[in-house]
Formats: structure tokens, C-alpha cells, sequence
């Protein structure tokens, strides 16, 4: 995720990555760039730090990568693609050069502000009694993209107000998995997060990215100690 502080001329971005397979230790890092920028120029540079820690504590690269990029919007994807996604499939190259190693890769941009909205209907009543559809509502169809595999998760349960789902658009499935396996995983992350026990909006991983990036950017104004980088202080 990327934080915008108005008050100073750089942008700070917030990368969390998780180290093990139970989501329970994390590495993060975070870079700068110009203010108001929204694309992580140092993808590349981070992602190969990453990919450092993961093989110094497992003894291993992983075998499939995930990433739900937050915080740009629409017109911004095919600059995602061609930026950052290109980055990470470059240190993702590097690591693996020499051996027969071969990642699979999901990148997927995570967006919240979006116009669209789902009800369901009861089958015994008309049209005009239509309730919010339940916690874990899929819609990959019919109101996606032609071009872009692309799909909607309706993640929390709400019973005031109308639910507002989550777009995700997925810029790489270079996997063996299946579409409905990685729609699965995106409601279940959004479990995980610490300091909330039901569900929230977007994979944990996403919320733990944009806390460090407010954090980083509204009070400390400069990369924390290194210490601290598989630690949740941010939270």
C-alpha cells in the first residue's frame, strides 16, 4: 500500500510479506518515493530482500507467491503490470537462476472505492424485498471484465446499511491452482488479521501493508529501525 503524507514531498509505500505457511510471522519493508506517486519503484529491490528472509528461515524459496496490491485505482493497472508486476517477476528470475526452482506467481490489485453493489433477492417475494448477500459472495460473472480475469467478494456479514464488495483484478495466474481456490484464499485472509476477530475488507496482509505505510509516513517520516522489521509495532 502507499500512504500520501501532505506535508512532506515524498510518498511512502508499505510492503508486508508472510514467512511461514500458518500466516503467523511476517517481514516488511518500506520505500519512498515521490509524493503523491502511487507505483512502488523499488519493487524489485524488495522483493528480492524478501525472498532473502523467506530461504534464511526456511531453507527454501517458496513454491507459490501471492500479492493483493492495494491503493490504486482502475486506470492504473496495465502501469501496475508493466511496472512493478515486471519488477517482481525480475527478482523472482534472479533468485531462482541456476536452480530448478520454478515459483508460480498470483498478483492481484485489491480495490476498496468502487460504484458496484449486489442484493439478493428471496425467491419467495418480489423484487421489492432485497437483503445484502452473505458473508463470502462471490460474483465472477456476467458484471466482470471481458479482457481481465477479474472478480467480486462480498468478504463482511452487514445487516444496516447496503454491503459494499471488494473488486479484485488479477494482472497474473501464472499458478496451478484454481480461479475458485485463489477467490477462496482472499476471503479467508481476510480473517486473519490481528486486531479484529471476525472479517475484515481486504486480505490481512493489505491492512497490516497500509498501517505501516500510515504509520511510517503521518509520524516517524523515515524507515524504522531494522530491528523491528518482523515485528506488528505498527498495529
Amino acid at each position: 500500500d502507499t500512504y500520501h503524507d501532505s506535508g512532506s514531498a515524498r510518498s511512502v509505500g508499505g510492503i508486508v510479506a508472510s514467512m511461514n505457511d500458518c500466516l503467523t510471522k511476517f517481514y516488511h519493508k518500506t520505500t519512498w518515493q515521490p509524493n503523491r506517486q502511487e507505483l512502488i519503484s523499488q519493487m524489485d529491490v524488495v522483493m528480492t530482500d524478501l525472498l532473502r528472509q523467506y530461504r534464511l528461515r526456511n531453507d527454501d524459496l517458496p513454491d507459490r507467491i501471492f500479492v493483493f496490491r492495494d491503493g490504486v485505482g482502475d486506470g492504473q493497472l496495465m502501469a501496475v503490470k508493466e511496472q512493478e508486476l515486471r519488477n517482481i517477476k525480475d527478482a523472482i528470475a534472479r533468485a531462482t537462476e541456476g536452480t530448478n526452482k520454478k515459483i508460480e506467481l498470483v498478483f492481484t490489485v485489491v480495490s476498496k472505492r468502487i460504484q458496484q453493489r449486489f442484493f439478493r433477492v428471496n425467491p419467495d417475494q418480489n423484487m421489492t424485498c432485497l437483503t445484502n448477500p452473505p458473508s463470502g459472495t462471490v460474483v465472477d460473472n456476467v458484471v466482470t471484465r471481458s479482457n481481465l480475469f477479474d472478480f467480486f467478494l462480498v468478504p463482511q456479514s452487514v445487516e444496516r446499511g447496503t454491503v459494499t464488495p471488494v473488486h479484485y483484478n488479477v494482472l497474473e495466474f501464472s499458478t496451478t491452482i484454481t480461479p475458485d481456490h485463489l477467490q477462496k484464499i482472499a476471503y479467508k485472509l481476510s480473517f486473519v488479521y490481528w486486531n479484529w476477530t471476525g472479517a475484515i475488507r481486504v486480505p490481512a496482509m493489505c491492512q497490516y501493508a497500509h498501517k505501516l505505510a500510515f504509520l511510517v509516513g503521518q509520524n516517524l517520516h523515515r524507515d524504522a529501525s531494522p530491528i523491528l522489521s518482523d515485528m506488528l509495532y505498527f498495529l
